[in-house]
């Protein structure tokens, strides 16, 4: 019988210490996550590529709001980045590209360095580290990653913004608002990627600008009155 007891008491302190494991590898995600930048965790964690990652029904959709849009010479247009129905969303990372001979991105944070877009609404309230979040209007590159820090904070459910953009035209034409795929991913609270189908995000074409016209339509009416 003592053997048996003493059988039974090492197996469950096998188990204990396999929870415990479990745990730490938890911690040693987030630190990861922390310190060598979102993207890089997520293949840390699980091991696989972007293109090797766990199929299933439906992935989690990620898009640009408005789908497509029409900008004048002197207009800005506001975009957001949103995700549809994301299950347990902790960490963010993407890249958007554009053309930067089309438009650029307007700074929305003047009071620091460099270049902003708006941050990420689906995380408002909680404790984030804000990693990235850059625009380069030289390159037409967008940069932005941020995720929780506190586990006291619940994981985000549902649909919502991921970021705003707001862009001015610097020429006629069209751009592709896009993300770079590789270098775009959601991360679960369990520091696992979450798969995602990145949709190609927007054209934009500028137009002449109708407030151009004004002074020949005023010299109009001034003829004919």
């Amino acid at each position: 019988m003592s053997l048996r007891k003493d059988g039974s008491c090492a197996r469950q302190t096998g188990i204990g210490g396999l929870f415990w494991v479990v745990g730490l590898l938890c911690v040693i995600s987030l630190g990861v996550v922390l310190a060598f930048g979102l993207a890089g965790s997520v293949r840390a964690a699980t091991g696989l590529e972007a293109g090797d990652l766990p199929q299933m029904d439906e992935p989690v959709r990620v898009y640009v709001n408005p789908t497509s849009a029409t900008i004048t010479q002197c207009s800005t247009l506001e975009m957001s980045v949103q995700v549809q129905a994301v299950p347990g969303l902790w960490g963010i990372q993407y890249v958007i590209r554009f053309d930067p001979n089309i438009i650029e991105v307007v700074d929305a944070n003047p009071a620091l360095d460099g270049i902003q877009i708006y941050p990420a609404e689906v995380f408002e309230g909680k404790n984030v580290f804000q990693q990235a979040n850059s625009a380069d209007n030289a390159a037409g590159v967008i940069t932005y990653t941020v995720t929780m820090i506190s586990p006291q904070d619940e994981p985000f459910f549902g649909s919502g913004s991921l970021g705003r953009i707001v862009f001015r035209p610097k020429g006629q034409g069209a751009s592709l608002v896009s993300f770079d795929v590789d270098r775009s991913h959601l991360v679960g609270a369990d520091a696992l990627a979450i798969p995602t189908k990145w949709e190609p995000a927007t054209v934009t074409q500028t137009a002449i600008c109708h407030d151009l016209y004004l002074p020949v339509v005023y010299r109009n009416w001034r003829v004919g009155s």
